[in-house]
C-alpha cells in the first residue's frame, strides 16, 4: 500500500511500479486528507488501485494501520509515495519472508534515483545512539564502533541478514506479526514509527530481514524535506521515551536541541542554497524539539 500526502505524481507512480513489478496484487492507496487529484490520476493511470480517503492527516502510522484494517492479504507491503518497486523486488521478499517463518518483515535494497546505494540499514535509537549522532562522534567515527549512531552506521548491504533496524520507506510485513505486536504506534506523526515496530518485534521474538537481490528506487524528501526534520526530531525523541522512559527522553530532547543548535550556528556562514536548506532543516528541528 502506499500512504499519499499532496505528492499526487508520485503516489500514481509507485503504484504502477508496484503493479508492473508484481500484476495481480492488490494495490491500496491511503490518502491522508490532500485534498488533491490523487482520485482522478489513479482512476486514469492505475486503475486496479483502490484508494482509501482519511478524513484528517493523522500521520503515516495511522494511515499504514488504516490500509492494513481494509485488506485481508497476509503479507502487506508498505510503501513510502516516493519508492518505486523494482521488477522482482516483490518476489524476492517474499521469498525471503518465506524462508524464516519468525521473520516479521523484510526490506530491500534502497537505491537513490542515480543507481548508488541508499543505506537503510539502521541500529534502533537510544539515548546512546542520539548522543553519538548529535555531537558528531558518529560521523566523525564514519559510522564504525564504538561511536556508531542509530543511521549513522557502516553496514554491509550486499548479504541478506537479520538487523535491528530499516527505513521504512519499503517494507513487506508478515501480517500476524503485524497483528501481533498491535500494528503502527499512532503517537507517532510521522519518522519513528517504523523503528517502534521494530523494537516491539524484537521483545516479541521476532526478526528483521534486509534483503539486497530486492531492489527499490527512493528519491525521500518528496512530501516535506528539510521543512519536515523537526518531525524526525519529534520522532527520536517519542522513541526514547517508549523504550527508555521519561527521563532518558528528557536527555534525548536536550542532545538533539544542542546538536541542532550547533548546526545552525554553523549553517550561518554556509553560502548560497546550501545554507538556506541548513539553516531551514535545523529551524525545523529546533522547532521538533520543543514540541515532542
Amino acid at each position: 500500500m502506499v500512504v499519499h500526502y499532496r505528492t499526487p505524481r508520485e503516489s500514481v507512480e509507485a503504484a504502477h511500479a508496484v503493479v508492473r513489478a508484481a500484476p495481480g496484487v492488490e494495490v491500496v492507496v491511503v490518502d491522508n486528507a490532500s485534498r488533491d487529484s490523487i482520485a482522478e490520476d489513479l482512476a486514469r493511470e492505475v486503475p486496479t488501485a483502490r484508494l482509501l480517503v482519511e478524513d484528517a492527516n493523522r500521520g503515516y502510522g495511522a494511515a499504514c494501520n488504516r490500509g492494513a484494517r481494509e485488506t485481508e492479504r497476509p503479507l502487506l507491503l508498505f510503501l513510502n509515495s516516493d519508492a518505486l518497486v523494482q521488477p522482482g523486488a516483490v518476489e524476492a521478499l517474499v521469498a525471503a519472508l518465506d524462508a524464516d517463518p519468525r521473520a516479521a518483515a523484510v526490506g530491500p535494497r534502497l537505491e537513490n534515483p542515480d543507481g548508488t546505494l541508499q543505506p537503510s540499514i539502521q541500529r534502533l535509537p537510544s539515548l546512546r545512539t542520539i548522543f553519538f549522532e548529535s555531537s558528531g562522534l558518529a560521523a566523525l567515527a564514519g559510522g564504525r564502533f564504538p561511536f556508531r549512531g542509530h543511521s549513522a552506521t557502516r553496514e554491509d548491504h550486499s548479504r541478506t541478514q537479520a538487523v535491528e533496524s530499516l527505513k521504512g520507506a519499503a517494507l513487506l510485513v508478515r501480517r500476524a506479526a503485524f497483528e501481533h505486536a498491535g500494528g503502527f504506534d499512532e503517537g507517532f506523526f510521522l519518522y519513528g514509527e517504523e523503528t517502534d515496530l521494530m523494537a516491539r518485534w524484537r521483545r516479541l521474538g521476532w526478526k528483521v530481514l534486509f534483503e539486497p537481490s530486492a531492489r527499490v528506487v527512493h528519491t525521500g524528501g518528496a512530501s516535506g524535506g528539510d521543512a519536515l526534520f523537526g518531525r524526525l526530531h519529534e520522532g527520536l525523541a517519542l522513541h526514547v521515551a517508549r523504550h527508555q522512559g521519561r527521563t532518558a527522553a528528557t536527555l534525548a530532547r536536550a542532545v538533539l536541541r544542542a546538536g541542532a543548535a550547533t548546526r545552525y550556528v554553523l549553517s550561518l556562514v554556509t553560502p548560497g542554497e546550501r545554507g538556506r536548506a541548513r539553516r531551514a532543516r535545523y529551524r525545523a528541528a529546533l522547532a521538533g524539539t520543543r514540541r515532542a
